[in-house]
């Protein structure tokens, strides 16, 4: 399926101009096969908007787990996950409560954060380490994130991951995006003449 609308656009173009040069089909004719070019690209279009904005989330929250994802040793037994996940959420609890205090000031936070990172990072306390990145992430203190990271390549990839799934969802609905769609619909509308910008 094709999912370039400029492609989809030009395509249709294309056919409709063929129809048009038939010269052995009456008006009439040419409008019904016409307009079935048309509905076709509408909904192919369509199809691929769906498509498209689908894969996107699915992406931005494959790439949000990761990246939130509680560190298990793949050896942990159900018991033993179950004890991990309580013992971060009480860390998590913990960063939470410290940074509560200073949510008027966001420079506390970050040095609160700064000063449990570092403890985690002396004391090789994993889950307090990630509980502190995760907040971090959270109140958007990138300079705790980026500490968090220096160290961790797997988890450096996965913040990237994020981000860029991020960017694009948001990318999604930015004005140029939402003319370029508007631009796009109004092409593909029944009442619609091909575009004489396109292709």
């Amino acid at each position: 399926m094709v999912k370039d609308p400029v492609e989809i656009l030009n395509r249709r173009n294309a056919e409709v101009q063929q129809i048009r040069g038939y010269v052995d089909l009456t008006e009439e004719a040419k409008q019904r096969r016409i307009a079935e070019v048309n509905e076709r690209a509408r909904q192919e279009y369509w199809q691929a908007v769906e498509s498209e904005e689908r894969e996107r989330a699915e992406r931005l929250e494959r790439s949000k787990a990761a990246v939130f994802r509680v560190p298990i040793p793949s050896s942990a037994t159900d018991a033993e996950e179950a004890q991990i996940h309580a013992a971060y959420r009480a860390a998590y609890n913990d960063v939470y409560s410290s940074t509560s205090l200073f949510a008027d000031s966001p420079a506390e936070a970050q040095e609160e954060l700064e000063r449990l990172l570092a403890q985690a990072e002396r004391s090789g306390d994993k889950l307090l380490a990630a509980a502190t990145y995760h907040r971090a992430i959270d109140l958007g203190i990138q300079s705790v994130v980026d500490a968090y990271l220096a160290s961790r390549p797997a988890e450096s990839r996965a913040w990237e991951s994020y981000t860029q799934a991020h960017q694009e969802a948001s990318h999604a609905r930015d004005i140029g995006r939402l003319l370029e769609r508007a631009y796009t619909e109004r092409a593909l509308s029944p009442a619609g003449e091909p575009s004489e910008f396109v292709g």
